[in-house]
Protein backbone atom coordinates (compact mmCIF):
# COMPACT_ATOMS: atom_id res chain seq x y z
CA UNK A 1 0.00 0.00 0.00
CA UNK A 2 1.00 3.55 -0.98
CA UNK A 3 2.79 5.46 1.95
CA UNK A 4 0.30 8.07 1.92
CA UNK A 5 -2.48 5.34 2.40
CA UNK A 6 -0.78 3.90 5.35
CA UNK A 7 -0.54 7.34 7.02
CA UNK A 8 -4.30 7.91 6.05
CA UNK A 9 -5.70 4.41 7.94
CA UNK A 10 -3.51 4.92 10.74
CA UNK A 11 -4.43 8.55 11.63
CA UNK A 12 -7.95 7.70 10.97
CA UNK A 13 -7.88 4.75 13.14
CA UNK A 14 -6.78 6.74 15.73
CA UNK A 15 -9.34 9.59 14.80
CA UNK A 16 -12.12 8.57 14.20
CA UNK A 17 -13.47 8.07 17.77
CA UNK A 18 -12.55 11.98 18.26
CA UNK A 19 -13.37 13.52 15.13
CA UNK A 20 -16.49 11.09 13.96
CA UNK A 21 -19.15 12.11 16.71
CA UNK A 22 -18.22 16.14 16.26
CA UNK A 23 -18.18 15.90 12.27
CA UNK A 24 -21.41 13.44 12.54
CA UNK A 25 -23.04 13.56 15.07
CA UNK A 26 -26.10 15.83 14.27
CA UNK A 27 -27.55 13.50 11.15
CA UNK A 28 -26.03 10.58 12.85
CA UNK A 29 -28.79 10.83 16.19
CA UNK A 30 -31.42 12.42 13.50
CA UNK A 31 -30.82 9.19 11.58
CA UNK A 32 -30.65 7.07 14.91
CA UNK A 33 -34.45 8.89 15.97
CA UNK A 34 -35.82 7.65 12.76
CA UNK A 35 -36.03 11.33 11.88
CA UNK A 36 -38.31 12.10 8.70
CA UNK A 37 -37.58 15.42 8.23
CA UNK A 38 -35.69 16.31 5.01
CA UNK A 39 -31.97 17.32 4.86
CA UNK A 40 -30.95 20.14 2.35
CA UNK A 41 -27.18 19.77 1.02
CA UNK A 42 -25.67 21.77 -1.59
CA UNK A 43 -23.60 21.04 -4.05
CA UNK A 44 -21.33 23.62 -6.19
CA UNK A 45 -19.42 22.91 -9.65
CA UNK A 46 -18.68 25.87 -12.05
CA UNK A 47 -18.56 24.60 -15.82
CA UNK A 48 -21.01 25.09 -18.63
CA UNK A 49 -24.37 25.40 -18.81
CA UNK A 50 -25.26 21.67 -20.56
CA UNK A 51 -22.99 20.69 -18.09
CA UNK A 52 -26.11 20.59 -15.47
CA UNK A 53 -26.78 17.25 -17.61
CA UNK A 54 -24.55 15.64 -15.57
CA UNK A 55 -24.07 17.52 -12.86
CA UNK A 56 -27.49 18.33 -11.71
CA UNK A 57 -29.31 15.79 -13.89
CA UNK A 58 -27.63 12.78 -13.30
CA UNK A 59 -25.08 13.34 -9.88
CA UNK A 60 -27.47 15.56 -7.66
CA UNK A 61 -31.01 14.20 -8.94
CA UNK A 62 -29.25 10.45 -8.59
CA UNK A 63 -27.81 10.98 -5.27
CA UNK A 64 -31.37 12.11 -3.97
CA UNK A 65 -32.73 8.65 -5.15
CA UNK A 66 -30.47 6.75 -2.76
CA UNK A 67 -30.65 8.52 0.29
CA UNK A 68 -34.48 9.16 1.35
CA UNK A 69 -34.91 11.79 3.22
CA UNK A 70 -31.84 14.36 1.69
CA UNK A 71 -32.23 16.78 -0.98
CA UNK A 72 -29.93 18.03 -3.30
CA UNK A 73 -29.44 22.04 -3.82
CA UNK A 74 -27.33 22.55 -6.55
CA UNK A 75 -25.45 25.82 -8.09
CA UNK A 76 -23.03 26.48 -10.55
CA UNK A 77 -20.80 29.49 -10.58
CA UNK A 78 -18.27 30.87 -12.88
CA UNK A 79 -15.96 32.23 -10.57
CA UNK A 80 -16.17 29.24 -7.46
CA UNK A 81 -12.82 30.90 -5.80
CA UNK A 82 -14.48 34.03 -5.20
CA UNK A 83 -17.66 32.21 -3.87
CA UNK A 84 -16.32 29.69 -1.46
CA UNK A 85 -14.04 32.50 -0.09
CA UNK A 86 -17.27 34.59 0.93
CA UNK A 87 -19.05 32.07 2.23
CA UNK A 88 -16.45 30.95 4.67
CA UNK A 89 -15.57 34.50 5.88
CA UNK A 90 -19.30 34.15 6.94
CA UNK A 91 -18.99 30.92 8.26
CA UNK A 92 -21.08 29.51 5.61
CA UNK A 93 -20.15 26.10 3.60
CA UNK A 94 -21.17 23.61 1.09
CA UNK A 95 -21.45 20.09 2.01
CA UNK A 96 -20.37 19.02 -1.67
CA UNK A 97 -17.64 21.36 -3.45
CA UNK A 98 -15.91 20.44 -6.70
CA UNK A 99 -12.23 22.85 -6.44
CA UNK A 100 -9.49 22.59 -9.00
CA UNK A 101 -5.82 21.00 -7.50
CA UNK A 102 -4.80 25.01 -7.98
CA UNK A 103 -6.84 26.08 -5.25
CA UNK A 104 -6.54 23.35 -2.68
CA UNK A 105 -3.83 24.37 -0.34
CA UNK A 106 -4.65 27.79 -0.07
CA UNK A 107 -7.95 26.21 0.95
CA UNK A 108 -6.35 24.26 3.33
CA UNK A 109 -4.04 26.75 4.59
CA UNK A 110 -7.13 29.44 5.25
CA UNK A 111 -9.02 26.24 7.14
CA UNK A 112 -11.87 26.27 4.74
CA UNK A 113 -12.61 22.26 4.06
CA UNK A 114 -13.18 19.40 6.20
CA UNK A 115 -10.34 16.30 6.67
CA UNK A 116 -11.80 13.35 5.49
CA UNK A 117 -9.77 10.97 7.63
CA UNK A 118 -11.96 10.32 9.92
CA UNK A 119 -15.14 9.61 6.97
CA UNK A 120 -12.51 7.67 5.18
CA UNK A 121 -12.05 4.91 7.86
CA UNK A 122 -15.45 5.09 9.15
CA UNK A 123 -17.46 1.98 8.90
CA UNK A 124 -19.38 1.41 7.33
CA UNK A 125 -19.66 4.74 4.88
CA UNK A 126 -15.57 4.63 4.56
CA UNK A 127 -13.48 3.73 1.61
CA UNK A 128 -11.75 0.28 1.54
CA UNK A 129 -8.13 -0.41 0.58
CA UNK A 130 -9.66 -1.44 -2.95
CA UNK A 131 -11.91 1.72 -3.68
CA UNK A 132 -8.42 3.91 -2.66
CA UNK A 133 -6.46 1.17 -4.66
CA UNK A 134 -8.35 2.88 -8.10
CA UNK A 135 -7.19 6.49 -6.96
CA UNK A 136 -4.11 8.05 -8.66
CA UNK A 137 -1.55 7.55 -6.24
CA UNK A 138 0.16 10.84 -7.62
CA UNK A 139 -2.75 12.75 -6.57
CA UNK A 140 -3.23 11.26 -3.12
CA UNK A 141 -0.07 11.96 -2.37
CA UNK A 142 -0.28 15.38 -3.35
CA UNK A 143 -3.13 15.62 -1.73
CA UNK A 144 -1.87 14.70 1.53
CA UNK A 145 -1.10 17.13 4.01
CA UNK A 146 0.65 16.45 7.23
CA UNK A 147 -0.85 13.19 7.06
CA UNK A 148 -4.34 14.98 6.87
CA UNK A 149 -6.39 14.36 3.03
CA UNK A 150 -9.11 17.40 2.64
CA UNK A 151 -10.53 16.29 -0.65
CA UNK A 152 -10.47 13.40 -3.28
CA UNK A 153 -10.14 13.68 -6.93
CA UNK A 154 -12.80 13.23 -9.81
CA UNK A 155 -10.58 13.14 -12.68
CA UNK A 156 -7.13 13.08 -13.95
CA UNK A 157 -5.99 15.53 -17.07
CA UNK A 158 -2.85 14.93 -19.25
CA UNK A 159 -1.04 17.02 -21.42
CA UNK A 160 0.00 14.31 -24.54
CA UNK A 161 0.89 14.63 -28.00
CA UNK A 162 -1.84 15.70 -30.58
CA UNK A 163 -0.33 14.31 -34.41
CA UNK A 164 -1.86 14.81 -37.82
CA UNK A 165 -2.36 11.48 -39.58
CA UNK A 166 -2.67 12.74 -42.94
CA UNK A 167 0.26 14.90 -42.58
CA UNK A 168 2.50 11.75 -41.62
CA UNK A 169 0.73 9.97 -44.24
CA UNK A 170 1.62 12.55 -47.10
CA UNK A 171 4.80 13.04 -45.84
CA UNK A 172 5.89 9.45 -46.02
CA UNK A 173 4.11 9.05 -49.49
CA UNK A 174 6.87 11.51 -50.93
CA UNK A 175 9.10 10.55 -48.83
CA UNK A 176 9.26 6.81 -48.88
CA UNK A 177 13.05 6.41 -48.74
CA UNK A 178 12.57 8.50 -45.13
CA UNK A 179 9.94 7.80 -43.80
CA UNK A 180 8.25 9.04 -40.40
CA UNK A 181 6.39 6.81 -38.34
CA UNK A 182 3.63 8.03 -35.78
CA UNK A 183 4.77 8.87 -32.27
CA UNK A 184 4.04 6.53 -30.02
CA UNK A 185 5.28 6.12 -25.86
CA UNK A 186 9.06 5.28 -26.74
CA UNK A 187 9.82 8.43 -28.10
CA UNK A 188 12.37 10.38 -27.00
CA UNK A 189 12.67 14.16 -27.17
CA UNK A 190 15.35 13.26 -30.43
CA UNK A 191 12.42 11.36 -32.21
CA UNK A 192 10.34 14.66 -31.55
CA UNK A 193 13.39 16.81 -32.91
CA UNK A 194 13.81 14.87 -36.14
CA UNK A 195 10.11 14.48 -36.90
CA UNK A 196 9.17 18.11 -36.20
CA UNK A 197 12.09 18.90 -38.73
CA UNK A 198 11.11 16.71 -41.52
CA UNK A 199 7.48 17.39 -40.94
CA UNK A 200 7.91 21.05 -41.49
CA UNK A 201 7.21 22.24 -44.98
CA UNK A 202 7.90 25.16 -46.73
CA UNK A 203 6.84 26.54 -50.38
CA UNK A 204 8.58 27.54 -53.42
CA UNK A 205 8.66 30.98 -51.39
CA UNK A 206 10.54 29.73 -48.59
CA UNK A 207 7.14 30.33 -46.88
CA UNK A 208 6.19 27.93 -43.93
CA UNK A 209 2.61 26.14 -45.17
CA UNK A 210 3.19 22.76 -42.80
CA UNK A 211 4.22 23.65 -39.16
CA UNK A 212 6.44 20.65 -37.57
CA UNK A 213 5.03 21.06 -33.91
CA UNK A 214 3.60 23.83 -31.69
CA UNK A 215 2.12 24.28 -28.14
CA UNK A 216 0.62 26.98 -26.48
CA UNK A 217 2.84 29.09 -24.50
CA UNK A 218 2.57 28.20 -21.09
CA UNK A 219 3.76 26.67 -17.71
CA UNK A 220 2.38 23.40 -18.79
CA UNK A 221 3.81 21.54 -21.38
CA UNK A 222 7.65 23.25 -20.04
CA UNK A 223 7.03 21.48 -17.02
CA UNK A 224 6.60 18.44 -18.79
CA UNK A 225 10.15 18.93 -20.22
CA UNK A 226 11.85 19.89 -17.05
CA UNK A 227 10.00 16.71 -15.32
CA UNK A 228 11.05 14.27 -18.05
CA UNK A 229 15.04 15.95 -17.31
CA UNK A 230 14.89 14.89 -14.11
CA UNK A 231 13.27 18.19 -12.01
CA UNK A 232 11.36 18.74 -9.42
CA UNK A 233 9.64 21.56 -8.66
CA UNK A 234 9.95 21.83 -4.85
CA UNK A 235 11.63 20.99 -2.04
CA UNK A 236 9.45 18.45 0.11
CA UNK A 237 8.24 21.10 2.45
CA UNK A 238 7.09 23.56 -0.58
CA UNK A 239 9.16 26.25 0.35
CA UNK A 240 11.75 26.12 -1.99
CA UNK A 241 11.64 26.07 -5.93
CA UNK A 242 14.53 24.05 -8.07
CA UNK A 243 13.20 24.82 -11.02
CA UNK A 244 16.54 26.85 -12.22
CA UNK A 245 18.46 23.74 -11.60
CA UNK A 246 20.10 21.92 -15.08
CA UNK A 247 16.93 20.19 -15.71
CA UNK A 248 15.00 23.93 -16.33
CA UNK A 249 18.11 24.78 -18.15
CA UNK A 250 18.33 21.63 -20.17
CA UNK A 251 14.10 21.95 -20.64
CA UNK A 252 14.18 25.55 -22.09
CA UNK A 253 17.06 24.81 -23.85
CA UNK A 254 15.57 21.70 -26.02
CA UNK A 255 12.49 24.08 -27.22
CA UNK A 256 14.88 26.53 -28.00
CA UNK A 257 16.17 24.18 -30.54
CA UNK A 258 12.75 23.84 -31.78
CA UNK A 259 12.81 27.28 -32.50
CA UNK A 260 15.98 27.34 -34.20
CA UNK A 261 15.37 24.34 -36.53
CA UNK A 262 12.43 26.43 -37.66
CA UNK A 263 10.32 23.21 -36.64
CA UNK A 264 8.00 25.75 -34.37
CA UNK A 265 7.22 29.27 -34.14
CA UNK A 266 5.82 30.00 -30.47
CA UNK A 267 2.87 32.15 -30.50
CA UNK A 268 2.48 35.39 -27.83
CA UNK A 269 -0.52 36.91 -29.69
CA UNK A 270 -3.88 36.90 -27.70
CA UNK A 271 -5.81 35.89 -30.81
CA UNK A 272 -6.36 32.77 -30.35
CA UNK A 273 -8.26 32.23 -34.13
CA UNK A 274 -4.49 32.31 -35.14
CA UNK A 275 -2.95 30.41 -32.21
CA UNK A 276 -1.96 26.85 -32.27
CA UNK A 277 -5.12 24.55 -31.66
CA UNK A 278 -6.89 26.71 -34.18
CA UNK A 279 -3.67 25.64 -36.38
CA UNK A 280 -3.62 22.34 -35.39
CA UNK A 281 -7.59 22.06 -36.07
CA UNK A 282 -6.93 23.32 -39.56
CA UNK A 283 -4.20 20.79 -40.91
CA UNK A 284 -1.57 23.16 -40.84
CA UNK A 285 0.50 22.11 -37.71
CA UNK A 286 1.74 18.18 -37.66
CA UNK A 287 2.16 18.00 -34.08
CA UNK A 288 0.51 20.01 -30.81
CA UNK A 289 1.61 19.49 -27.49
CA UNK A 290 -1.54 19.96 -25.61
CA UNK A 291 -4.10 19.15 -22.98
CA UNK A 292 -6.85 15.77 -23.09
CA UNK A 293 -9.89 18.43 -22.56
CA UNK A 294 -8.62 19.59 -26.32
CA UNK A 295 -9.90 15.96 -27.80
CA UNK A 296 -13.83 16.75 -28.14
CA UNK A 297 -13.18 20.27 -28.90
CA UNK A 298 -10.80 19.53 -32.07
CA UNK A 299 -13.35 17.15 -32.68
CA UNK A 300 -15.77 19.41 -32.91
CA UNK A 301 -14.40 21.94 -34.75
CA UNK A 302 -13.31 20.21 -37.29
CA UNK A 303 -14.92 16.47 -37.87
CA UNK A 304 -12.88 15.26 -40.50
CA UNK A 305 -9.14 15.85 -38.94
CA UNK A 306 -7.76 12.88 -39.06
CA UNK A 307 -5.93 12.84 -35.68
CA UNK A 308 -4.70 10.74 -33.10
CA UNK A 309 -3.07 11.50 -29.65
CA UNK A 310 -0.05 9.75 -28.23
CA UNK A 311 1.70 10.16 -24.38
CA UNK A 312 4.47 12.91 -24.69
CA UNK A 313 7.69 11.70 -25.61
CA UNK A 314 10.20 10.94 -22.86
CA UNK A 315 14.02 11.81 -22.06
CA UNK A 316 15.72 10.99 -18.53
CA UNK A 317 12.31 10.47 -17.18
CA UNK A 318 8.83 8.53 -18.34
CA UNK A 319 7.23 12.22 -16.67
CA UNK A 320 3.32 13.00 -17.68
CA UNK A 321 2.68 16.66 -16.39
CA UNK A 322 -1.39 16.40 -15.02
CA UNK A 323 -4.00 18.10 -12.89
CA UNK A 324 -7.23 17.11 -11.23
CA UNK A 325 -10.44 18.38 -10.05
CA UNK A 326 -11.31 17.12 -6.80
CA UNK A 327 -14.64 16.80 -4.56
CA UNK A 328 -14.29 17.90 -1.10
CA UNK A 329 -16.34 19.47 2.02
CA UNK A 330 -16.54 22.80 3.45
CA UNK A 331 -15.54 22.77 7.53
CA UNK A 332 -18.85 24.85 7.67
CA UNK A 333 -21.03 22.37 6.57
CA UNK A 334 -24.41 21.98 8.25
CA UNK A 335 -24.47 18.16 6.86
CA UNK A 336 -21.63 16.81 6.83
CA UNK A 337 -22.65 13.21 6.79
CA UNK A 338 -24.84 13.44 4.23
CA UNK A 339 -21.86 15.63 2.25
CA UNK A 340 -19.68 12.91 2.54
CA UNK A 341 -22.31 9.95 2.00
CA UNK A 342 -22.50 12.18 -1.69
CA UNK A 343 -18.73 12.40 -1.78
CA UNK A 344 -17.91 8.76 -1.55
CA UNK A 345 -21.00 7.93 -4.16
CA UNK A 346 -19.50 10.36 -6.37
CA UNK A 347 -16.43 8.16 -6.51
CA UNK A 348 -17.72 4.78 -7.72
CA UNK A 349 -17.55 3.37 -10.34
CA UNK A 350 -20.85 4.09 -12.06
CA UNK A 351 -20.61 7.80 -11.48
CA UNK A 352 -16.95 7.72 -12.23
CA UNK A 353 -17.84 5.92 -15.37
CA UNK A 354 -20.36 8.81 -15.99
CA UNK A 355 -18.22 11.97 -15.53
CA UNK A 356 -16.29 10.19 -18.72
CA UNK A 357 -19.31 9.11 -20.50
CA UNK A 358 -20.65 12.90 -20.68
CA UNK A 359 -17.54 15.28 -20.93
CA UNK A 360 -14.54 13.27 -21.89
CA UNK A 361 -12.23 15.95 -21.34
CA UNK A 362 -10.55 14.47 -18.61
CA UNK A 363 -10.29 10.50 -17.72
CA UNK A 364 -11.89 9.98 -14.28
CA UNK A 365 -9.54 9.53 -10.92
CA UNK A 366 -10.94 5.77 -11.12
CA UNK A 367 -8.47 3.17 -12.75
CA UNK A 368 -10.86 0.49 -12.29
CA UNK A 369 -13.20 2.62 -14.78
CA UNK A 370 -10.29 3.58 -16.64
CA UNK A 371 -9.35 -0.15 -17.49
CA UNK A 372 -12.32 -1.16 -18.15
CA UNK A 373 -14.86 -1.28 -21.68
CA UNK A 374 -17.03 1.50 -20.24
CA UNK A 375 -13.25 3.96 -20.90
CA UNK A 376 -13.50 2.85 -24.59
CA UNK A 377 -16.63 4.58 -26.28
CA UNK A 378 -18.68 7.59 -24.73
CA UNK A 379 -22.15 8.76 -25.44
CA UNK A 380 -21.20 12.70 -25.51
CA UNK A 381 -24.01 15.30 -24.94
CA UNK A 382 -26.56 16.34 -28.01
CA UNK A 383 -27.04 20.13 -28.87
CA UNK A 384 -31.41 20.96 -28.06
CA UNK A 385 -33.40 22.78 -29.71
CA UNK A 386 -35.73 25.48 -28.49
CA UNK A 387 -37.97 22.96 -27.69
CA UNK A 388 -36.09 20.87 -25.78
CA UNK A 389 -35.16 18.45 -28.93
CA UNK A 390 -31.79 16.67 -29.67
CA UNK A 391 -31.10 17.87 -32.89
CA UNK A 392 -29.59 15.62 -35.37
CA UNK A 393 -25.65 15.18 -36.02
CA UNK A 394 -24.72 18.12 -33.48
CA UNK A 395 -23.18 18.05 -29.90
CA UNK A 396 -22.20 19.96 -27.43
CA UNK A 397 -19.76 17.23 -26.56
CA UNK A 398 -19.31 14.54 -29.20
CA UNK A 399 -19.92 10.82 -28.66
CA UNK A 400 -16.42 8.69 -29.11
CA UNK A 401 -17.09 5.53 -31.00
CA UNK A 402 -15.20 2.64 -30.22
CA UNK A 403 -13.31 2.34 -33.66
CA UNK A 404 -11.92 5.83 -32.07
CA UNK A 405 -10.61 4.79 -29.07
CA UNK A 406 -7.16 3.59 -29.88
CA UNK A 407 -6.45 6.88 -31.84
CA UNK A 408 -8.17 9.11 -29.18
CA UNK A 409 -8.27 7.88 -25.42
CA UNK A 410 -5.83 4.71 -25.14
CA UNK A 411 -3.58 6.95 -24.47
CA UNK A 412 -4.57 8.37 -21.27
CA UNK A 413 -3.95 4.86 -19.59
CA UNK A 414 -0.36 5.36 -20.08
CA UNK A 415 -0.16 8.01 -17.21
CA UNK A 416 -1.36 5.28 -14.44
CA UNK A 417 0.68 1.96 -15.62
CA UNK A 418 3.86 1.85 -13.85
CA UNK A 419 6.54 2.13 -15.39
CA UNK A 420 8.49 -1.58 -15.67
CA UNK A 421 12.04 -0.07 -15.06
CA UNK A 422 11.05 2.00 -12.16
CA UNK A 423 7.65 0.60 -10.75
CA UNK A 424 6.75 3.97 -10.92
CA UNK A 425 3.27 5.66 -12.80
CA UNK A 426 4.53 8.37 -14.93
CA UNK A 427 1.65 11.12 -14.10
CA UNK A 428 2.56 13.50 -11.93
CA UNK A 429 0.48 16.39 -10.35
CA UNK A 430 2.41 19.92 -9.72
CA UNK A 431 0.57 21.86 -7.17
CA UNK A 432 1.14 23.81 -3.80
CA UNK A 433 0.99 26.90 -2.14
CA UNK A 434 3.06 29.09 -4.37
CA UNK A 435 2.56 26.74 -7.86
CA UNK A 436 0.54 29.45 -9.09
CA UNK A 437 2.87 32.40 -8.06
CA UNK A 438 5.48 30.05 -9.47
CA UNK A 439 3.83 29.24 -12.74
CA UNK A 440 3.31 32.80 -13.66
CA UNK A 441 6.99 33.27 -13.28
CA UNK A 442 7.58 30.64 -15.59
CA UNK A 443 5.28 31.95 -18.52
CA UNK A 444 7.57 35.33 -18.18
CA UNK A 445 10.15 33.36 -18.86
CA UNK A 446 9.27 31.45 -21.55
CA UNK A 447 7.96 34.29 -23.05
CA UNK A 448 12.02 36.00 -22.95
CA UNK A 449 13.27 33.23 -24.10
CA UNK A 450 11.18 32.15 -26.74
CA UNK A 451 11.29 35.52 -28.21
CA UNK A 452 15.23 35.40 -28.54
CA UNK A 453 16.41 32.45 -28.27
CA UNK A 454 20.43 33.25 -29.61
CA UNK A 455 20.95 36.16 -26.99
CA UNK A 456 18.55 35.05 -23.67
CA UNK A 457 20.42 33.45 -20.89
CA UNK A 458 18.28 30.58 -20.01
CA UNK A 459 19.74 30.23 -16.52
CA UNK A 460 19.94 33.93 -15.56
CA UNK A 461 15.78 33.49 -16.56
CA UNK A 462 14.98 30.80 -14.33
CA UNK A 463 17.38 32.19 -11.77
CA UNK A 464 15.03 34.90 -11.21
CA UNK A 465 12.21 33.46 -11.57
CA UNK A 466 12.79 31.49 -8.59
CA UNK A 467 14.23 34.41 -6.44
CA UNK A 468 10.87 36.50 -7.69
CA UNK A 469 8.96 33.03 -6.18
CA UNK A 470 11.36 32.97 -2.71
CA UNK A 471 10.84 36.33 -2.41
CA UNK A 472 7.01 36.26 -2.60
CA UNK A 473 7.10 33.29 0.15
CA UNK A 474 9.05 34.66 2.66
CA UNK A 475 7.28 38.48 2.45
CA UNK A 476 4.15 35.94 3.21
CA UNK A 477 6.34 34.45 6.31
CA UNK A 478 7.08 38.01 7.56
CA UNK A 479 3.66 39.07 8.02
CA UNK A 480 3.07 36.04 9.83
CA UNK A 481 6.12 36.86 12.06
CA UNK A 482 7.56 34.09 10.71
CA UNK A 483 11.49 34.77 9.24
CA UNK A 484 12.94 34.04 5.49
CA UNK A 485 13.44 30.22 4.67
CA UNK A 486 17.45 29.28 4.59
CA UNK A 487 18.22 28.66 1.08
Amino acid sequence: MRQSLIVLFGLAAGTAAVLIPAGLGRSERAAAAGAAAARDITMVVWGMPFEDLLFRDRYARGFEDTLPGVRVEYQRHSDYWSKYNAWHAKGEGAEVMRVGIDAYFQFVERGMLEPLNAYIGYPPYGLSDEQLGKLPGAVLDTLTIDGKIYALPEDNAQYGLFYNKAIFDAHNARHPDDPVAYPDADWTWRDLRAAARKLTRRNARGEVEIQGFDLTVWAWPFFNFFLQAGGRAWTDDGLTTLVNADAGVEALEFLGTLVRDGSWRPYFGKDQATGPQPKFVSGRTAMLMGGSWLVPKCELDNPDLDFAVSPPPRHRERAVVSGSVLWCMSVHADHKHEGWRMIRWLLEDEQAAAYWDTLRVAPPANSGVINSPAFESTSGIPKFDAEGRAIPGRFEVPPMPADRFADRAEWLRYAWTPDPETGRAPGVVLTGRYQEKLQTEIGAVLQAYLSDVDRADPRALLDQAARNVHEQIDRDRAAKGLGPVAR
